[in-house]
């Protein structure tokens, strides 16, 4: 069994999400997706993803709810 994955289409369904998804995911400046290019092929590991994966859900986990809301005071709605 192999360790990677090639081309945009195995990463986006490797990932269950678009391809475009993950080439924004890639060209972001913080933490950007893991890939790399043998040639004119794209490669992503699967423990770089694994590892990747593991710093957004400690990222998104640690964010307040006040800064993932915004500084706006919720409303309630009756």
């Amino acid at each position: 069994m192999s360790t990677y994955v090639e081309t945009w289409k195995s990463i986006a369904s490797t990932l269950g999400r678009s391809e475009r998804w993950c080439r924004y995911m890639a060209q972001r400046d913080a933490d950007p997706l893991p890939i790399f290019k043998v040639g004119g092929i794209v490669r992503m590991n699967l423990p770089d993803l694994d590892e990747w994966l593991g710093r957004q859900r400690t990222r998104s986990l640690a964010r307040p709810v006040a800064e993932a809301l915004g500084s706006a005071p919720l409303k309630l709605i009756a």
